[in-house]
C-alpha cells in the first residue's frame, strides 16, 4: 500500500474520460464524449466508469446534478477492494491516509477502532472534511459489497461542490428578471379564488438554491395584497390573474408559481388516507406544495371548488388521487 496522491478537488472531478471542471452539465459532458452506463432518478444521476482517486481504485462512480440541465455538483467514487486484501485492513489503512492528508475530519472518525467484518449494508467508519469550495467524505462499509460490474467495493468517497452561487450563475440573471416581472405582475393582479389551507412552507432557500433545484418556484412579493384579510395570511392560498390577463398563478405567503399564455401548470390534490399514520390532505401546483391535516373528501368542498376554478385557467391541468399513510 503506497501513499495517496494529491488531488485538486476544488478544480473539478475526475472520470475515466478525464477531468471536468465544476459547472459542467450532463449535456456538456455528452458533447465531450462521456456517456453514462445508465441514467437514473429522472436523469439526475449518471453512472459512469470510475477514475482512480487519491490513489484508490474506483471502477465506477456516480455523477449527480440538482435537476436536469444544471451542473454536476456531486461526484461519488465507489472504492474497489483490492484483490486478495482484507476489507477491514484496507479500510483502516486508507482511512488513516485520508486523515494524514486532510487532517482531523470536521465530522466523523479520526482514529477509528478496528471493526468486525459483518454487515455490508452498514457503515463502520465515516468522516467528512471541508476543503476549498468542496466537501469530501468517505464511508467504509461493515463488509465489502458485491458489484457484478466491478467486483467488490469497500466504501464510497464523495466529493460535493456546494458553491451554489457559482453553480447557479449561468441562470441567475434570467431567473432574477423573471422574479422582477412577477413582482410587478403580483402588485397589479386580481384574485380569482382564495382557499384557507395548511401553513405556507417557508423554504430556507436562497435565490441560487431555487435556480438550481426548482426554478419555477419564485418568491411572493412582500405584502402581497391579495393574501390579506381575516385569518392568518400564512394559511391562505390565492389563485390570481394578471391585470393584462396574459398570466395567472398560485401564491402563498412565501412562494409563487405562475403560468403565462402558451405555458402549462399541473395541479394535484392527493388525499392521504389514514392508515399507520393519521393521513393528510396534500395540494401541489407545480413545485408549490401545501399540506394540511386529513379531512374526508366530503368535508373538502372549499378545496374542490378552488381546484374546479383553477382547472378552467389557460394551460391548467388537475388530477385527484388517493393513497394511504403507510
Amino acid at each position: 500500500m503506497g501513499q495517496l496522491n494529491d488531488h485538486g478537488f476544488a478544480r473539478g472531478f475526475d472520470t475515466a474520460a478525464g477531468r471536468f471542471a465544476w459547472g459542467t452539465t450532463f449535456e456538456q459532458l455528452e458533447a465531450r464524449g462521456l456517456r453514462p452506463a445508465y441514467a437514473a432518478a429522472g436523469v439526475n444521476v449518471w453512472h459512469v466508469a470510475g477514475a482512480d482517486v487519491l490513489g484508490l481504485r474506483s471502477s465506477r462512480m456516480e455523477l449527480m446534478v440538482p435537476r436536469p440541465g444544471r451542473p454536476v455538483m456531486q461526484a461519488w467514487h465507489r472504492l474497489d477492494l483490492p484483490a486478495g486484501e482484507s476489507h477491514v485492513d484496507f479500510a483502516l489503512w486508507a482511512h488513516a491516509q485520508l486523515v494524514e492528508r486532510f487532517g482531523a475530519p470536521d465530522r466523523g472518525d479520526a482514529r477509528p477502532a478496528r471493526f468486525k467484518e459483518e454487515n455490508a449494508w452498514s457503515v463502520a467508519v465515516s468522516a467528512q472534511w471541508r476543503l476549498a469550495g468542496v466537501r469530501v467524505g468517505v464511508s467504509w462499509y461493515g463488509a465489502p459489497r458485491d458489484d457484478e460490474a466491478a467486483g467488490k467495493t469497500s466504501g464510497i468517497l464523495f466529493v460535493d461542490w456546494d458553491d451554489e452561487v457559482a453553480a447557479a450563475a449561468p441562470w441567475a440573471e434570467a431567473w432574477q428578471r423573471e422574479q422582477s416581472v412577477l413582482d410587478a405582475m403580483l402588485r397589479g393582479a386580481h384574485a380569482v379564488a382564495r382557499l384557507e389551507a395548511g401553513p405556507a412552507r417557508e423554504f430556507a432557500r436562497s435565490a441560487a438554491q431555487r435556480v438550481l433545484r426548482m426554478p419555477a418556484l419564485h418568491f411572493t412579493v412582500s405584502g402581497f395584497e391579495l393574501l390579506q384579510g381575516d385569518g392568518a395570511a400564512n394559511h391562505r392560498l390565492v389563485l390570481w390573474s394578471s391585470a393584462a390577463g396574459d398570466a395567472w398563478g398560485v401564491s402563498d405567503l412565501h412562494n409563487t408559481v405562475f403560468c403565462r399564455r402558451g405555458e402549462s401548470l399541473a395541479a394535484q390534490w392527493v388525499q392521504v388516507l389514514p392508515a399507520k399514520g393519521g393521513g393528510s390532505t396534500d395540494l401541489s401546483f407545480g413545485p408549490l406544495a401545501n399540506t394540511s391535516p386529513y379531512r374526508p373528501r366530503e368535508r373538502c368542498g372549499a378545496i374542490a371548488q378552488f381546484m374546479d376554478i383553477l382547472a378552467t385557467m389557460p394551460g391548467a391541468s388537475f388530477q385527484y388521487s388517493e393513497t394511504y399513510d403507510c
